[in-house]
C-alpha cells in the first residue's frame, strides 16, 4: 500500500497505515484513497466503543505538545476537531506494538485497535460561495522523535499532505509561532503568504498565520516527489525568531495592505533562528 508517486519515506507505508477520524455522515466530503493511499481505519466520534482509541489520540498530543505547554483537553479535540473538522493520521495495530511503546502510549492491556503515531486536525473555514475549498490547520503531532528507533522520519510532513489530500483541500491557512520546530514542515508546502506576523488575538501574541493554494503538485512537492519541484522567490529580508519588534512591525506593513511570503525554512545563524522573507510575487 503505498501512494502513486515518491515520497521522502516510501518504506513508511509499509509499516503504518492511515485512519480518519470523522462522523459517518462527512465521510462522502473526504476522499478515502488519498493520492492514491487506501484509508485502513475510519474513527466515528459519536460511536462510544471508540473510547481508548481519543485517550491515546490525546496521549499522542501530550507526547508531543506536553513540554511546549499547549495540549489540548479531550473537550477540545471533540467540540473543535472531531465534530466540525476531521483529523487524518498514521497508527499501528496494538499488536504490532512493543512493550516500552505500549507503555510510553499508554495502551490498556485489552486495546486490539490501532494506535495514533500522528495527526493532522483541520477545521472547514467560511467563505463566499464560488471560493476555493479551504481548511484551517488546527493541529499537527508526529511521534517521530519519540520514538527514532521506528524509522518514522518525514512523519509528520507525510501526514499533513495526505490529510489534505483527504480533507480535499484547495486552500489551507495555518498558525504557529515563529520559534517552532515544526515551522519547517509548513514551509515545505510552498512559499506561505503570510496574514499576522504579530498576532495580538492569539495567547502567544509572536504567533504568524499563513495561507497558501494547495493542488497535487503541492502536495506531491512537499511529501517528496523530486518530479514536482516548486519555485519560490529569493529572500529579502531576514526575521530572527526572537525579534518581536521585527514581526511588529513585519505585521504594520502587512496592514497597510502589503503582501509578504515565507520563502523556505529558517537558518540558524550564530544560535538566532532567521526565517526567510520576500514581498508576495
Amino acid at each position: 500500500m503505498r501512494p502513486r508517486f515518491p515520497t521522502h519515506n516510501d518504506a513508511l507505508f509499509d509499516v503504518v497505515s492511515p485512519f480518519i477520524v470523522a462522523p459517518a455522515s462527512a465521510l462522502p466530503a473526504l476522499d478515502p484513497t488519498p493520492c492514491g493511499l487506501t484509508t485502513r481505519w475510519h474513527i466515528d466520534p459519536l460511536v462510544a466503543a471508540n473510547g481508548p482509541f481519543f485517550r491515546l489520540l490525546q496521549r499522542l498530543d501530550q507526547l508531543t505538545f506536553g513540554p511546549e505547554g499547549m495540549p489540548m483537553d479531550r473537550w477540545v479535540f471533540y467540540e473543535c476537531a472531531e465534530l466540525p473538522g476531521a483529523i487524518y493520521g498514521f497508527a499501528l495495530p496494538a499488536d504490532a506494538l512493543s512493550d516500552d511503546e505500549r507503555q510510553a502510549l499508554r495502551v490498556p492491556a485489552d486495546y486490539r485497535g490501532p494506535v495514533p503515531l500522528s495527526m493532522y486536525i483541520a477545521i472547514p473555514m467560511r467563505t463566499p460561495p464560488g471560493s476555493p475549498r479551504t481548511f484551517f490547520g488546527h493541529n499537527l503531532a508526529s511521534l517521530n522523535r519519540v520514538f527514532p528507533t521506528r524509522a518514522l522520519s518525514h512523519l509528520g510532513t507525510l501526514t499533513k499532505a495526505f490529510g489534505l489530500a483527504a480533507f480535499r483541500a484547495e486552500r489551507a491557512f495555518g498558525a504557529t509561532q515563529w520559534r517552532s520546530n515544526a515551522l519547517f514542515i509548513h514551509t515545505k508546502f510552498g512559499p506561505l503568504e503570510l496574514c499576522t506576523a504579530w498576532t495580538e488575538a492569539h495567547s502567544i501574541h509572536e504567533t504568524l498565520t499563513y495561507a497558501c493554494a494547495i493542488d497535487e503538485r503541492t502536495l506531491r512537492s512537499a511529501a517528496g516527489d523530486p518530479s514536482a519541484a516548486i519555485s519560490r522567490p529569493a529572500p529579502e529580508r531576514w526575521l530572527a525568531a526572537d525579534d518581536g519588534a521585527a514581526m511588529r512591525a513585519l505585521h504594520a506593513a502587512i496592514e497597510r495592505g502589503e503582501r509578504f511570503v515565507i520563502c523556505g525554512p529558517a537558518e540558524e545563524r550564530d544560535g538566532r533562528r532567521l526565517h526567510p522573507i520576500a514581498r508576495a510575487p
